[in-house]
């Protein structure tokens, strides 16, 4: 009886250690992106592929909400979902009309 009751013990730690050891939580590699934060900054459009992605830590872009930014984050062990390890703000170059005619604007 004891030797079952040891048996059974080694075998559930033998296969739980393994499992307790893995996290699966974030990917390893950082990725960066460039796109648009959702006005109420829990998502997030890449402009690459359009693609849209939860953010896991929306706390990270306060103040941030609706702007175009550039982010480095992790992908989450849940699908469609990234925890976001950088942020920052991207300047956009205002788009200007010109005419044929016209000189070249100022740089």
């Amino acid at each position: 009886m004891k030797k079952r009751i040891l048996l059974s013990v080694s075998v559930l730690l033998f296969v739980a250690i393994p499992l307790l050891a893995q996290d699966d939580s974030h990917s390893k590699k950082p990725l960066n992106s460039s796109g648009t934060i959702s006005q109420d900054g829990l998502s997030f459009v890449s402009d690459k592929d359009h693609r849209t992605w939860k953010i896991a830590n929306p706390g990270v872009l306060h103040d941030m909400e609706g702007l175009h930014a550039k982010l480095v984050y992790r992908l989450t062990s849940t699908a469609g979902e990234i925890f976001v390890t950088s942020a920052s703000a991207v300047q956009e170059r205002p788009t200007v009309a010109h005419n044929p005619g016209d000189p070249a604007p100022p740089q």
